[in-house]
């Protein structure tokens, strides 16, 4: 929370990036119920899936990297592991991808005059947030698998004009190569632009004055020329989710494979065995007083091990300066806790 917090500066530019394009958008498009206004729909939903799709996971790919570069460090160090690392980040994270995505919505939907229906505009807006979502997983996913920043990057573009051929209204499905077929599956910005135009045409009626060629009186008709009469908002809402959970795993799963590994380090071949250490210099045995206990279950979780750890490191450190100390008699106490807290604070640990 304390980093989402930090970074006010890019959270208030991705809300003004989204107020702006509801402005753009609004003083472009004014949709009514004329044959043409069935094109304009198609056409500005399709941009609000990519732009929003795009935003998200733009974000995503340049910071991600440079904190995984951090992560892997402290990791290095012992201070907590992958899972609750990344957990912590989806919950810091996820909510406020939520906010900024609902709010673009909430500002779009009033000034472009899209479907008025009862319930579409919380599904629209619900559509966009599961598609920020996605977008953002998916950046996480190519973050952990790229090395650097740079890597990250380049690989965005194939990715992003794959899934916009593939959203469902620049091919038809029985166009796509067979060994491509695959791609619309796992296409959040086709999801989306499906969910959004189902909620959209369905219970639409339009006017056949003036059309130039074949009348589409209905949004049912509308979304049959496009393939996307059989699908449903539920339909399109449940595939997105299925992305976003698929890719925390595998992004997860990527995470804990790249763990930070050392050298091991090997005595000289012919070098005598390290002789076995005395009961004299073995390790202290340490214990905490009740409030010093409780101190430490307010450190959070994924780095309590670590504060343990040091702590226990420093009370040592006193007891080997100090005399009269026979083994197991070293006591962790509140004021001990603070001292290590602040000695590790000084060091900027």
């Amino acid at each position: 929370w304390r980093e989402v917090a930090r970074s006010r500066g890019a959270l208030t530019i991705k809300v003004v990036q989204q107020l702006m394009i509801a402005v753009i958008y609004g003083g472009i498009y004014s949709l009514g119920d004329s044959q043409s206004s069935i094109q304009d729909r198609f056409g500005l939903l399709s941009l609000i899936a990519i732009g929003a799709g795009n935003l998200a996971i733009a974000s995503t790919i340049r910071a991600f990297p440079k904190e995984k570069s951090i992560v892997n460090a402290e990791r290095a160090k012992g201070m907590y592991s992958v899972a609750p690392y990344f957990l912590s980040k989806v919950v810091a994270e996820a909510p406020v991808s939520a906010a900024v995505s609902a709010l673009g919505g909430a500002a779009l939907y009033p000034l472009v005059g899209l479907n008025r229906g009862k319930g579409k505009f919380e599904r629209f807006v619900l559509t966009l947030v599961l598609e920020g979502l996605a977008s953002g997983a998916l950046g996480l996913f190519i973050g952990a698998v790229a090395p650097t920043t740079d890597t990250a990057l380049a690989l965005f573009p194939p990715f992003l004009v794959l899934m916009i051929v593939f959203n469902g209204f620049n091919i038809a499905e029985e166009s796509t190569p067979r060994a491509l077929r695959w791609i619309p599956k796992v296409s959040f910005i086709r999801w989306c632009s499906e969910g959004l135009a189902v909620n959209e045409f369905s219970g639409l009626r339009f006017s056949c004055k003036g059309a130039r060629g074949p009348c589409c009186e209905t949004g049912e008709q509308a979304l049959e020329r496009v393939s996307f009469g059989g699908s449903t908002v539920r339909g399109a809402a449940v595939a997105q989710a299925k992305l976003v959970g698929g890719l925390y795993v595998a992004t997860l799963l990527v995470l804990r494979r790249s763990s930070p590994k050392f050298l091991r380090v090997e005595p000289p071949l012919g070098a005598p065995a390290a002789a076995a250490p005395s009961a004299a210099g073995a390790p202290r045995s340490v214990a905490w007083t009740a409030g010093a206990e409780a101190s430490l279950q307010r450190v959070p979780f994924f780095v309590r091990g670590f504060a343990r750890k040091r702590t226990e490191d420093y009370a040592r450190g006193l007891a080997d300066e100090g005399e009269g100390h026979d083994a197991g008699d070293i006591l962790v106490t509140e004021e001990i806790l603070l001292a290590a807290k602040e000695k590790q604070s000084s060091r900027g640990e």
